[in-house]
C-alpha cells in the first residue's frame, strides 16, 4: 500500500506536465474554428419546398423542377454552392428550418412568425394572392358583407390561412393542398378560397373549369426563399447579398 502511494506521488508532476502540453493554444483554437466554418460552407445547403406545380414539383425521373426551383438553382449555381431539395408537407418544411433540421424553405411570402427564425431573400418571382369564387356567387370579396358571411378556405400552413384569421374572415377549412381547395369550392363546401395564383390558375386550367369560376386580386407580395438564421450565422456575412444579386440576374434571363 505504501509503495503504491509513493509510486502515485512520483507520477503526479509528470501527469500535470502532460496535461499542460495537451491544452490547445489560441492559434490552434482559431484554426479549429476556421476549419469548422469551412466544413459548414462546403456542406450542401438543405432546401425544403412542397409540391406546387408550376412553382415546384418533381418530374417523372425524380428531378426537382418548376418556375421557383429554376431560379433558386440558377442562383446557387452562380454562387458555386451545392444543395439538396426535399419535398415535404408545407408545415413540416417550415418546422424543419425553425428547428435547424434544414437550412431554408421556398417559395414563401413574408410573415412575422417566419421572421423570428429566418430571413427572406429577394423576391424570386412576382406573386399574386387571389380570391376564387363560383361565377354565380353574389358577393364581392371587397364588400363588408363578404367578410361577415362568406365561408372561406386556404391551405394549411400557408400565410393565407393566418391572414384570413387575422383580418376577421370566416375561415371554415384548411385542407393540405390547393387541389383540395378548388374541389371544395366546386362542390359548394365553401364560398371562396384564397390561393396562390400560379398554382390555382394551373389547377383550374388542368381541370377545365375556367367557365365556372371567377377571381379577384387580394394582394401582390414578395415571394422568396426563407434562410434560417442559424444557417446564415454559419455563412459568410455576404452570402444573402450575393444570393439576392444572383436571383436578380437569374430572373432577368
Amino acid at each position: 500500500m505504501i509503495s503504491a502511494y509513493f509510486l502515485s506521488a512520483t507520477q503526479r508532476p509528470s501527469s500535470r506536465r502532460r496535461t499542460r502540453r495537451l491544452l490547445p493554444t489560441p492559434r490552434l483554437a482559431l484554426a479549429g474554428l476556421l476549419l469548422a466554418g469551412a466544413v459548414f460552407a462546403d456542406a450542401p445547403i438543405r432546401l425544403n419546398t412542397h409540391q406546387q406545380a408550376p412553382l415546384s414539383f418533381r418530374k417523372d425521373n425524380g428531378a426537382a423542377d418548376g418556375l421557383a426551383v429554376q431560379v433558386v438553382q440558377c442562383a446557387l449555381k452562380q454562387l458555386q454552392r451545392t444543395y439538396t431539395i426535399a419535398f415535404l408537407p408545407w408545415p413540416r418544411a417550415q418546422w424543419q428550418v425553425q428547428h435547424q433540421q434544414a437550412d431554408a424553405f421556398f417559395t414563401a411570402t413574408p410573415s412575422a412568425e417566419r421572421d423570428g427564425y429566418a430571413v427572406l431573400s429577394a423576391s424570386i418571382l412576382p406573386y399574386e394572392r387571389r380570391w376564387y369564387l363560383l361565377k354565380d356567387y353574389p358577393l364581392s370579396p371587397s364588400s363588408g358583407d363578404f367578410k361577415l358571411q362568406a365561408r372561406t378556405a386556404a391551405f394549411n400552413g400557408s400565410n393565407m390561412d393566418d391572414w384570413l384569421r387575422e383580418h376577421g374572415y370566416q375561415l371554415t377549412s384548411t385542407p393540405p393542398n390547393s387541389e383540395q381547395l378548388v374541389r371544395m369550392l366546386l362542390n359548394h363546401r365553401v364560398d371562396a378560397i384564397l390561393g396562390n395564383a400560379y398554382v390555382v390558375d394551373a389547377l383550374i386550367a388542368k381541370m377545365g373549369v375556367q367557365e365556372q369560376l371567377r377571381s379577384e386580386l387580394a394582394q401582390s407580395l414578395p415571394f422568396g426563399v426563407y434562410f434560417g438564421k442559424a444557417f446564415l450565422a454559419r455563412e459568410s456575412p455576404q452570402f444573402l447579398t450575393q444570393f439576392n444579386h444572383a436571383v436578380q440576374t437569374c430572373r432577368a434571363k
